[in-house]
């Protein structure tokens, strides 16, 4: 017997990165009985799959953005599809990326794609739009969420779900090497250091850049011998290098492969974060952490009507408070988050309250994360999608 073929498609870095996870745990659970084939970045490269298409323009943000490269994302869906139907896969993994993967979905299955359409992470219906549980049901097999909440709004449309728990909550973030970095760069035992995340999109570099060399500038005045680090991975290096050299502000901030980011919050006393997936990992670290988050002002218009929670990052939405104090459009501004980050850097009580609340917090999420069968949400994953497909 042939072995089955999974095509795994990743549309942008964390789910580059998810996909990558998943086809690890692909492998050890089949005991290597799959063929891969995918569409991705670097993190599947490295786990064998070579993508068949360039993902870099599908890495956007908002409203406005995605209609300035509707052209190129509808072609990118048009050689997806190709990609897919003439590989003769026995099942599509569809990975996070709304927008992008249900248009794949949607062409698949009016070409006649005969595998199965899985789709692993649900979109936010439960922030807004729920009307989109529905056409998801209509256009996939089956669904891997990665909260214990999300079924419920895709079951009644009669998709079947599996909740596999959260991948964020896999991680050893205590696994760094704190005093090696520093040792590495001469920051003396026990000075302050900051820890600066750019985020993962252009369109996020371009809005953030000048205010976060807004805060570094407030910042160097109130914070004696702060020393930043800031970890970027490939995929963003070259913008974020380009925005720093603009302004000298953000010149002498230590910028560091993404290979150091455990290192990196080994020894930060706070974080300067872009809203994502990284602000669940640096309060799983207990890192005091001011985010910010800026949209193009048509985009955050229509966001704010019809988004829900009080919140935007996982966390605070789960606590229902602001244990990270956020920073958004108007109100990200440097004045504003070095205010807040200046009390972390220089007051050792503060920056312990607001560690132990995260802490706290992430303990009560990483609880309600255990999804069962036991292993890392991968393998649960893994698991799933071997049994959906045989």
């Amino acid at each position: 017997m042939d072995k089955p073929h999974i095509y795994i498609v990743a549309a942008e870095k964390s789910g580059d990165e998810l996909g990558a996870k998943l086809v690890k745990a692909l492998k050890k659970e089949s005991g290597n009985a799959i063929k891969f084939s995918g569409i991705g970045g670097s993190a599947l490269a490295a786990q064998g799959l070579r993508s068949a298409i360039d993902i870099a323009p599908l890495s956007i943000l908002g409203l406005v953005e995605g209609l300035k490269v509707y052209p190129v994302i509808m072609e990118r869906v048009r050689q997806a599809c190709d990609s897919i139907m003439n590989s003769g896969a026995d099942a599509v993994i569809l990975i996070d990326s709304w927008g992008f993967m249900i248009r794949v979905a949607k062409a698949l299955k009016k070409r006649g794609f005969t595998g199965k359409i899985i789709k692993y992470v649900a979109p936010q219906v439960w922030a807004m739009r729920e009307g989109r549980s529905k056409i998801l049901a209509k256009h996939v097999d089956h669904l891997l969420t990665i909260h214990s909440f999300d079924a419920p709004y895709f079951t009644k449309h009669g998709l079947a779900v599996d909740y596999v728990g959260n991948p964020v909550f896999d991680e050893d973030y205590s696994a760094g090497d704190g005093a090696a970095l520093c040792k590495e760069y001469g920051v003396k035992s026990g000075a302050p250091v900051l820890a600066l995340l750019f985020g993962s999109r252009l369109s996020e570099i371009e809005r953030l850049a000048t205010p976060f060399a807004d805060t570094v500038e407030a910042l160097r005045k109130a914070v004696p011998n702060l020393t930043i680090f800031s970890p970027v991975s490939d995929s963003i290096a070259e913008d974020v290098l380009a925005a720093a050299s603009v302004d000298n502000r953000l010149q002498d901030v230590i910028f560091l492969g993404e290979d150091r980011k455990l290192d990196c919050f080994a020894c930060a006393s706070a974080a300067l974060a872009c809203s994502g997936t990284v602000t669940t990992q640096l309060a799983s670290a207990g890192i005091p952490t001011v985010v910010a988050y800026k949209l193009s002002a048509v985009t955050y218009a229509i966001g704010k009507r019809i988004f829900k929670p009080d919140y935007v990052s996982i966390v605070n939405i789960a606590a229902e408070k602001e244990l990270m104090p956020e920073f958004i459009q108007k109100d990200c501004t440097g004045a504003n988050m070095a205010e807040v980050l200046t009390g972390y850097l220089n007051s050792p009580e503060t920056s312990l309250t607001a560690s132990t609340a995260l802490l706290e917090q992430v303990q009560k999420m990483r609880q309600g994360s255990k999804a069962g069968g036991g292993g890392s949400s991968s393998e649960r994953a893994a698991r799933a999608i071997l049994s959906v497909i045989s």
